[in-house]
């Protein structure tokens, strides 16, 4: 990578891409100074410690997540949203768990979750309500996102807990962290909301 001036966004976006191409393993500070072409101690100007570059990093995932206009439902777009944080952080395979561990503070993440509260405000829920709720989903979307991160396949355990279930009523047994196992939390949690007596 041709030399250039640090800051503290080039840093990131070079780690971030560092991680699609190598995975979470690449993520070190010798790595991504390797990438940059630098010294590590030179990141160390721009970021107390490692954890703070993989939060800006974390953060700059998720710069890609949609948000519907207003004129959307609120149920829809607390779906839409979230179901884009989730597809967002997996194009990232080096920094997905961070995401998960540490839900990104950063002006993205910031963004995404004032309008979250936005949404869940005109469920009716109490301005308590909204705030509980909106922990509660983010909560939902962060483990999610580690078992995604971590199964994801049917692998032999799915196959021996497959086998463990045999005969109890449903269908095939949907794959730990997949989308449809994401989808139905998703969907019994919106379901909540709707009929949690805490309003206004």
């Amino acid at each position: 990578m041709p030399k250039r001036s640090l800051t503290a966004a080039f840093i990131a976006e070079a780690a971030l891409r560092l991680g699609d191409r190598d995975g979470q393993a690449a993520m070190s500070m010798r790595r991504i100074a390797a990438e940059l072409g630098c010294d590590p101690m030179a990141i160390y100007r721009h970021f107390p410690n490692r954890e703070a570059l993989l939060d800006a990093v974390a953060d700059l995932a998720l710069a890609g997540v949609t948000v519907p206009p207003p004129s959307v439902s609120w149920d829809d777009r607390v779906r839409e949203i979230l179901t884009s944080v989730r597809a967002e952080a997996l194009r990232h395979p080096g920094i997905a768990a961070h995401v998960s561990a540490r839900p990104p503070l950063g002006p993205h993440g910031l963004r995404l979750a004032a309008e979250l509260n936005r949404a869940l405000a005109e469920s009716g829920l109490s301005p308590t309500g909204v705030v509980h709720a909106g922990q509660a989903l983010i909560a939902y979307v962060a483990a999610a996102l580690a078992m995604a991160v971590n199964a994801g396949v049917r692998d032999e355990r799915w196959h021996r807990v497959s086998r463990a279930l045999t005969g109890l009523p449903g269908e095939e047994l949907p794959v730990v962290g997949s989308p449809e196992q994401f989808r139905y939390g998703l969907r019994l949690m919106i379901n909540g909301i709707r009929a949690e007596p805490d309003r206004d």
